[in-house]
C-alpha cells in the first residue's frame, strides 16, 4: 500500500465512521414496523429533501454520466437533465400531494398497496409488487458496482473490484439495519451535503488541474470534437430517455414511500422549488469532468469507464482531498442503496406479509423480520454485483423503464374514476411484457424507430390503460367516491 493510497483510505473510514455514528443515534429500542419502514412520517422540509434527493441520486449520477459522458460528451448532462430536472418534481407533488391524505387513512407505503387498495383486488397488488422487486434488484447492484469501481479507481486497484463492491454493502446494511427509515434519512441529509459539495469540489480540482474550464475544453476540441456535439446521440434516443426517467423517478418505490414521510404535504410543496437546480448543477459538473477524463485516460472501453472518475481524482487531487471527494461518491451511491433495500422490507411487508393475516395486523416480531429481508436481499445483490454485468448506463435504462412503467396506472389510481382495474391490470402486464421482451430482440432494433425500446413499453401500456378504461365497465361507484373522498378539499 502506497502513502497516498493510505491516506485516501483514512478519510474514507473517518467518512464511515461519521455515518456509522448517525445510524446509531437515530437507533430507537423498541421501534414499531411501521417506525422502521416509515420513520413514523415525520420529516420536515430539509430532511425530506435529502431523503427523497438521495434516494434519486445514485451510482447512476457520479459513476454512470461520468462513464457516458466519456463516450459521447457533453450531451450527456441534457439526455439526463432536459426532462428530469423539472418535471420530475412536478410529479413528486402530482403523485405526492394525492398519495398523502390516502397513506394516511389507508395506511399505504408501496405503489403496489397503493393500485390494490384502490381497485380493492390482490391480484393487482401482488403483479405490481412481483414487478417492482423484480426491477429493485438490478437497480441496487448498480450502486454496490459503483463503489466497487469507484474503490478500484481512487486506489489504483489496492482495494479489488469485489473488496470494494463488500464494503459499500456492509456499510450501507449496518446503519439501515439499526436505524431503519429514520437513520438512512438522518444519513442522507449528512451524505446530501457531502455529494453537493463534494460534486463542486471535484469539479474544481478537474478544472484547475487541467489549466481552466477554457484550456480543458480547447484540449477536447483540437482531439475529441465530436465529444461537444449530439452526434453520438440520435434525438430519438435523447428524446425517448428524457420520457423514461422523467415518468421513472417519482414511482420508483424507494422515491415513492419518501414522498409519504413528510409531516404534511407542504412540506413536498417546498422541495419541488429547489430540486431542479441540485439536480442540473450536479449533473453538469459530472458530465464535463467524464469528458474531460479523455486528456490523460484515453482508450476505456465500455463498462470501464464507469471508474473514470476514481482515475481522474487519483491522479489530479492531493491524497486527502481525493480521498474526501472519494466519500462524495460514496454518499450518493449509499444514499440510493438504503432506500431500496428499505423499500424491498416495505414491499415484502406491506404486500405479502399482512395482508395474509386474517386482522391485518402489525406484530412486534415484524421489525426484526424486515431486518432480516433487507440483509438477504443485499447480500443478493452483492454476489449478483460479482458478476460484473454491462455498463451501469444499460442497466439503469432497463430497469427505468419497469418502473416508468407503473407512471399511467399510479395516475390513474390517483386521478380517473372512471378506470376499471380490468384496464389497469392489463396496462401492466402488457408494458412490463414489452420492457423484457423488446430488449430481447421481439423486434427488431432497427423498427424501433431509434427510440429506447423502454419507451414503448411506456406508450404501449398507455395505450391499453385509456382503450381499457374506455370499453370496460366502470368501477364499482360507492367504493370509488369512498376512496377519492380522501382528497375532499385538497
Amino acid at each position: 500500500m502506497t502513502p497516498v493510497t493510505l491516506q485516501i483510505l483514512i478519510v474514507l473510514a473517518v467518512y464511515t465512521i461519521g455515518v456509522m455514528v448517525l445510524g446509531f443515534l437515530s437507533y430507537r429500542k423498541e421501534a414499531t414496523i411501521t417506525d422502521f419502514l416509515m420513520a413514523n412520517r415525520e420529516f420536515k422540509y430539509f430532511v425530506l429533501f435529502s431523503a427523497v434527493f438521495g434516494a434519486n441520486i445514485s451510482a447512476v449520477t457520479l459513476v454512470g454520466v461520468p462513464g457516458l459522458s466519456y463516450h459521447i460528451g457533453w450531451v450527456t448532462w441534457a439526455y439526463f437533465c432536459t426532462t428530469w430536472a423539472w418535471l420530475t418534481p412536478l410529479f413528486y407533488y402530482t403523485i405526492g400531494s394525492r398519495a398523502y391524505p390516502l397513506s394516511k387513512k389507508f395506511d399505504i407505503v408501496t405503489i403496489s398497496e397503493l393500485l390494490g387498495k384502490r381497485w380493492a383486488d390482490r391480484k393487482i397488488q401482488i403483479i405490481s409488487a412481483i414487478f417492482l422487486l423484480f426491477y429493485l434488484i438490478p437497480y441496487m447492484m448498480v450502486g454496490i458496482i459503483g463503489g466497487g469501481k469507484t474503490f478500484v479507481g481512487l486506489t489504483h486497484g489496492f482495494i479489488p473490484y469485489w473488496t470494494g463492491c463488500l464494503l459499500v454493502t456492509v456499510i450501507v446494511c449496518i446503519y439501515v439495519l439499526i436505524g431503519g427509515m429514520r437513520g438512512a434519512a438522518w444519513v442522507n441529509t449528512f451524505q446530501t451535503a457531502v455529494f453537493l459539495i463534494g460534486s463542486l469540489a471535484i469539479f474544481l480540482v478537474i478544472v484547475n488541474s487541467l489549466g481552466g474550464f477554457g484550456n480543458a475544453t480547447s484540449s477536447i476540441v483540437d482531439k475529441y470534437p465530436e465529444l461537444l456535439n449530439r452526434s453520438k446521440m440520435p434525438w430519438q434516443r435523447f428524446f425517448s430517455y428524457g420520457i423514461v426517467c422523467a415518468l421513472a423517478v417519482p414511482v420508483f418505490p424507494n422515491v415513492f414511500s419518501r414522498l409519504l414521510t413528510g409531516k404534511s404535504p407542504k412540506e413536498l410543496k417546498k422541495i419541488v422549488m429547489i430540486y431542479p437546480f441540485a439536480g442540473i448543477i450536479l449533473f453538469i459538473f459530472m458530465a464535463y469532468s467524464g469528458m474531460w477524463g479523455h486528456i490523460h485516460f484515453s482508450g476505456l472501453k465500455g463498462a470501464e469507464s464507469d471508474a473514470i472518475l476514481g482515475m481522474i481524482l487519483a491522479k489530479y487531487a492531493p491524497a486527502w482531498m481525493a480521498g474526501v471527494l472519494g466519500a462524495a461518491i460514496f454518499a450518493a451511491l449509499m444514499s440510493t442503496l438504503d432506500s431500496q433495500l428499505l423499500a424491498i422490507g416495505q414491499i415484502l411487508m406491506k404486500d405479502f406479509i399482512l395482508p395474509r393475516r386474517k386482522d391485518n395486523a402489525a406484530k412486534k416480531s415484524d421489525t426484526k423480520w424486515s431486518r432480516l429481508v433487507v440483509l438477504l436481499f443485499a447480500l443478493l445483490a452483492f454476489f449478483l454485483a460479482l458478476v460484473k454485468p454491462a455498463g451501469i448506463i444499460k442497466i439503469v435504462e432497463w430497469g427505468f423503464g419497469g418502473f416508468a412503467s407503473m407512471f399511467f396506472p399510479v395516475i390513474a389510481a390517483l386521478y380517473w374514476k372512471r378506470c376499471g382495474k380490468g384496464a389497469v391490470l392489463a396496462s401492466i402486464l402488457v408494458s412490463q411484457f414489452l420492457n423484457i421482451a423488446l430488449p430481447l430482440g421481439l423486434i427488431p432494433a432497427a423498427q424501433l424507430g431509434g427510440f429506447l425500446p423502454a419507451f414503448w413499453s411506456i406508450v404501449g401500456g398507455g395505450i391499453i390503460l385509456v382503450i381499457g378504461a374506455l370499453i370496460t365497465p366502470a368501477p364499482d361507484k360507492q367504493k370509488t367516491d369512498d376512496f377519492f373522498a380522501s382528497f375532499a378539499g385538497k
